[in-house]
């Protein structure tokens, strides 16, 4: 069996910091980018609205860094459990972006080399 370890309070600390950071600036340009969205039509808004989504679940996870860290020698499965669930849906949601972006690169591609291949 092996030998459970404590989280490093420095780890948790850099996640709090940089988790916050990332978060208060993904929210903000989700919000810039869904009001501009909505001059463009209403679906327009809607990668705004999923940034503001993805900032919030990541501002969550900084939020349970933090009472970790406030817990000096008290253990507290409950609230790591939360941080990585946080973690684990902000990374989902960016993997299903980042993989609709990549379908979109490659049919982009495709249609223009089919428009090349066909116009000539």
């Amino acid at each position: 069996m092996q030998e459970q370890r404590p989280v490093s309070k420095e780890n948790l600390s850099n996640l709090s910091r940089w988790a916050g950071l990332v978060s208060i600036v993904t929210i903000i340009t989700g919000i810039l980018s869904a009001i501009m969205g909505l001059f463009a039509l209403i679906i327009g808004a809607i990668p705004g609205v999923i940034a503001v989504i993805l900032g919030l679940k990541l501002y969550h996870a900084r939020n349970n860094a933090e009472r970790l860290l406030q817990k000096e020698e008290e253990k507290d499965p409950e609230e790591l459990n939360l941080l990585f669930k946080n973690l684990v849906t902000y990374f989902k949601i960016q993997g299903i972006l980042i993989i609709i972006g990549l379908g979109v690169i490659l049919f982009t591609f495709i249609s223009g080399f089919l428009a090349l291949l066909f116009n000539y």
